[in-house]
């Protein structure tokens, strides 16, 4: 009589051979995850590529022509770009924006409350009707403000009073008071949401976000851009 063969896939051999392949499996996959990792780590990840930002229409300190583009997203009611504006920007102004290194720009958030937003308006009229110097001019005296001040109509008023003409204040004021300054706003808004901008300040230095501790860092990734453009 003829001896019953054993089923092949039911011995200790075959369940041996198995192993060794799902074995062989996942040192394939470990590997090729590994490799990835390390492609990833000379291409640059993700989070290091720069994003799309228009630039157009929009307040501007420096030459537009600068190998660096510098843009910040602030706030006029926000105590952290207020500190920004009084401790770095003087760093920024002298080391980059003075030296042709980097363009410097303002975007629009305003997140801490409707003073917030009324001010972002009442500056976008500004640069509007009496364009970049005059922006520049009434930013400053906007951060120089105390905190506590109540913003208003009337203060941004005597404000911009004390830079241009009460004529060409008054231009200002009616572009303010017939949102003449909404879409700009809400463009900077927008413009903030594509980038995941979540709070101010925030930087970016030619579409890369600014993830440094201090001025060096930054002075740093400007030099660099500057020396990529080169």
């Amino acid at each position: 009589m003829a001896k019953k063969k054993k089923p092949a896939g039911n011995t200790p051999q075959a369940a041996s051979k198995t192993s060794k392949v799902i074995v062989w499996i996942v040192l394939a996959i470990v590997l090729l995850v590994a490799a990835l990792v390390l492609i990833n780590s000379y291409t640059g990840s993700s989070s290091d590529e720069a994003k799309e930002i228009n630039y157009e229409n929009q307040p501007v300190l420096g030459d537009e022509n600068a190998p660096v583009k510098i843009v910040e997203f602030g706030d006029y009611k926000c105590i952290h770009c207020q500190n920004f504006h009084d401790s770095n920007f003087p760093v920024i102004d002298q080391e980059l924006i003075q030296t042709g290194k980097a363009s410097f720009y303002f975007m629009n958030m305003p997140i801490i409350n409707q003073q917030s937003n009324e001010a972002a308006h009442f500056a976008e009229a500004v640069y509007q009707v009496l364009g970049d110097d005059v922006f520049w001019d009434f930013h400053d005296a906007l951060y120089e403000e105390d905190l506590n001040t109540a913003f208003s109509e009337e203060l941004f008023m005597d404000k911009l009073r004390n830079i241009v003409s009460t004529e060409e204040a008054e231009e200002v004021l009616h572009v303010y008071q017939e949102d003449g300054a909404e879409d700009a706003v809400e463009s900077d808004k927008e413009t903030a949401a594509d980038l995941d901008v979540e709070g101010t300040p925030t930087i970016f230095v030619n579409g890369k976000l600014f993830e440094g501790e201090d001025m060096n860092d930054l002075i740093e990734m400007v030099n660099k851009e500057t020396q990529g453009a080169n």
